[in-house]
């Protein structure tokens, strides 16, 4: 009798003294989803970066798109509007990355609600021995480092501000498989690198996910993923190439509030490609 009372007693004590937690509910409001809120975009001048920076316009975000050309940046954000502005800057000058979000943060007049992490080259080696040290250097400074060191300073930011947070890494199918190029060992360090922030920095207001792409019709990808090269990697189950239209959706959702939910994943977007499976076609 004794045991039950102190049982119940116990387990009062310990519901009671737990702290309340309040979750807003939001739900997806198509045309303002992102409205009003500052977003910046690394390599947004061009490919998939352009096709977010106007996907995230379109649900009225305000937009700094960041790239090493002023002239294509200039042009874009001319046909983007009047919510883009952009901002030179090379993300592979690493000791700059705060001065840079320190730019991008006057430059709205606000805290940066939501920082893409974007920029990225990759060489299509076709093999491990066509690698090169210059190559393989030049691909990690920009894919790893860079990116590494922009998602570090972005994150300080917002904890000294004490303000929430969205950052949004690119991946690719190729972080998920054994990979021995440089372009997919980046990515596989991305993918890790995504889950092991969001465990440190959800609790501060900090979401960090990363969007995984499979192939799509890019300005980094237009050299072979045309048509013309035939049936090009006609392995996936979707048996095409993804537009950048497609990625730009996924990336708007996980930046809005009715994500919440969502923090320290890798999403795919390559119909399920990066998945092995011993089965045949039906």
């Amino acid at each position: 009798m004794w045991h039950n009372l102190l049982r119940k007693l116990a387990k009062k004590i310990l519901v009671e003294s737990r702290p309340n937690v309040y979750v807003e509910i939001a739900q997806i409001n198509y045309g303002g989803i992102l409205k009003d809120m500052p977003v910046v975009v690394t390599g947004g001048g061009h490919g998939l970066g352009y096709y977010m920076a106007k996907k995230c316009i379109s649900e009225g975000a305000n937009v700094i798109i960041a790239g090493r050309n002023k002239d294509v940046l200039e042009n874009s954000c001319k046909k983007l509007g009047g919510k883009c502005q952009y901002i030179v800057h090379d993300i592979s000058e690493v000791e700059k990355c705060s001065c840079f979000l320190k730019q991008c943060k006057d430059l709205f007049g606000n805290p940066i609600d939501c920082f893409i992490s974007n920029a990225g080259i990759a060489l299509h080696e076709s093999s491990f021995q066509e690698v090169t040290i210059q190559g393989f250097d030049e691909q990690f400074d920009t894919n790893l480092r860079a990116n590494y060191f922009l998602a570090k300073a972005y994150i300080e930011m917002k904890l000294l501000e004490e303000t929430s947070g969205n950052l949004l890494l690119i991946s690719s199918l190729t972080g998920n498989q054994c990979y021995d190029l440089p372009y997919g060992l980046t990515k596989t360090a991305i993918n890790s690198l995504t889950g092991a922030l969001s465990r440190r920095v959800y609790g501060r207001g900090i979401r960090v996910n990363a969007v995984a792409p499979g192939v799509t019709m890019s300005d980094m990808t237009k050299k072979y993923a045309q048509p013309s090269n035939g049936d090009f990697g006609r392995n996936c189950p979707s048996k095409r190439i993804f537009l950048p239209e497609e990625v730009a959706e996924l990336v708007c959702f996980l930046l809005s509030k009715a994500s919440m939910c969502i923090s320290g994943e890798v999403i795919h977007c390559d119909a399920g490609e990066h998945l092995s499976c011993p089965l045949g076609e039906i």
